[in-house]
């Protein structure tokens, strides 16, 4: 083990580990049960992403290999992303005006309220060996030196630690399925990393369809058409995003309407 893995550490690790399943509720699902699968099955995807060699042709990691504090906020998500909730849903809190709803503004409370038992225990004193190894906070923060150097670190040090903040924060909120924004953010990036990917699959089951259903085994045209048809799938798919992107008064206009004039009600439908 490195010399700052302590066994100080470990046991502070294993203490909020500790503290984040016991604020896991006895509701229907969302319990530590859950939180311990979504956990294993977040370390094994994570592991499938890194591995290397074997039979296992390497892929992109779309950054992920080479940022160890993306690999540590997905697993921290993972295994606090459901602490603290009350086993019923966002909707049902928002109808009955819950003291959380009321808390977060009727938005991805139970994942707000995750989110914020979670800071709460990690900004703990008790935890501060664990910021420190992380992030040097400590060793910043006790430094009296104010030279630019150490002033530099801890700057880098902060920032360090508001992008871990910030990505665990946006992995938990998505979670929130139930939310259109959410999902139509979740469906825009993963279409920006594997559309292309995706696209080339259909398009080559659909030249196999093509092929086994061409009379004598002929195939299912020549390469001109099947590029006409990948370029026409492209400019469908481009779009459909532009549309998905543009306000109800853009959709109008772009296909020959006219937008109402000064109806806030009708562009807000």
């Amino acid at each position: 083990w490195p010399s700052r893995i302590t066994p100080r550490l470990v046991s502070r690790l294993r203490q909020y580990v500790l503290v984040i399943c016991e604020n896991y509720r006895t509701v229907p699902y969302h319990d530590v049960e859950h939180a311990y699968h979504v956990f294993l099955s977040a370390n094994k995807l994570l592991d499938l992403l890194l591995r290397e060699g074997g039979r296992r042709r390497a892929g992109p990691t779309f950054g992920i290999k080479s940022d160890p504090l993306a690999q540590l906020a997905f697993l921290f998500s993972a295994l606090v992303h459901d602490v603290d909730h009350r086993g019923i849903s966002n909707r049902q809190l928002v109808l009955e005006s819950d003291d959380l709803a009321i808390l977060y503004n009727d938005q991805s409370v139970a994942e707000q309220r995750s989110l914020a038992v979670a800071f709460a225990v990690w900004m703990m004193p008790e935890y501060g060996v664990l910021r420190g190894v992380l992030f040097d906070e400590d060793a910043a923060l006790e430094e009296k030196k104010k030279d630019d150097d150490r002033n530099r670190n801890r700057n880098n040090n902060r920032e360090e630690h508001f992008k871990f903040r910030k990505l665990v924060i946006d992995l938990v909120l998505v979670t929130d399925i139930a939310s259109p924004e959410r999902t139509q953010i979740v469906k825009s990036k993963w279409k920006e990393a594997f559309g292309e990917v995706i696209l080339t699959a259909n398009l080559n089951q659909r030249k196999g369809t093509k092929r086994g259903g061409g009379s004598g085994g002929g195939g299912g045209g020549n390469d001109g058409d099947r590029d006409q048809d990948r370029n026409r799938e492209m400019e469908t798919d481009k779009r459909n995003e532009r549309e998905r992107n543009q306000g109800p008064i853009e959709r109008r206009r772009g296909h020959g309407g006219e937008a109402p004039a000064d109806n806030t009600a009708t562009a807000a439908a």
